[in-house]
């Protein structure tokens, strides 16, 4: 894998080594009925009842989170899972999160769905759950999800996305987020938001290793 780092490339895989090596987590109070379908055809699963380990999901150990948005998380949010999407998407940004439900829902909850990376409902077909997962696992083993994200997390602070693009792709390939850290602590007086760049690239380098 070191030759990765040394040629500057991040690693090509096929779409089955992908579903080989995802890790995927389901939260959901009731049985989630595709579960035995998406084993079958070689994902690795993992199905909590309710929300068992916050922190795992803030350091973005899963690849992919479906989230049932009712029923679960109530001791951490009275918004249930619609408030863990939201935290997740503040503290963890490149955690992928498809929301599901059974629940119609007014607009008043639109802006929240709008955090979510898909929504699904509980009643659609296991293929359009299975090419929803598909499409968002491709995205996570890619470099330019990873400095996408980089760079809109960055762009109330630095005008120069080109720079930000360049850095994040070389602190990632490079195995060396100092390489980026230097510049954001030069353009942005926030360490929350440092930290949680440097996550996204830590996060990236994990994928490029694995």
């Amino acid at each position: 894998m070191i030759l990765f780092f040394q040629k500057k490339q991040w690693p090509k895989l096929e779409l089955d080594e992908i579903r080989k090596r995802a890790r995927i987590l389901v939260i959901d109070d009731n049985e989630f009925a595709y579960q035995p379908l998406f084993e079958n055809d070689g994902y690795t699963i993992e199905k909590w009842d309710d929300l068992d380990d916050l922190p795992k999901l803030e350091k973005g150990y899963f690849d992919i989170i479906l989230l049932d948005i009712q029923g679960v998380g109530k001791d951490y949010s009275k918004e249930q899972g619609l408030g863990i999407l939201k935290h997740l998407h503040e503290v963890c940004p490149s955690q992928i999160v498809i929301a599901y439900s059974n629940a119609d829902f007014s607009l008043k909850y639109q802006d929240f769905f709008k955090m979510a990376d898909a929504v699904l409902a509980k009643n659609d077909d296991y293929v359009q759950f299975k090419r929803t997962v598909d499409r968002l696992l491709k995205q996570r083993f890619s470099l330019g999800f990873y400095v996408n994200r980089i760079e809109k997390l960055m762009s109330p602070y630095a005008n120069d996305s080109g720079k930000i693009k360049k850095l994040s792709e070389k602190a990632i390939l490079q195995n060396n987020p100092d390489l980026l850290k230097g510049y954001l602590e030069q353009q942005v007086d926030n360490k929350d938001i440092i930290n949680i760049v440097l996550q996204v690239v830590q996060i990236a380098i994990g994928i490029a290793a694995l």
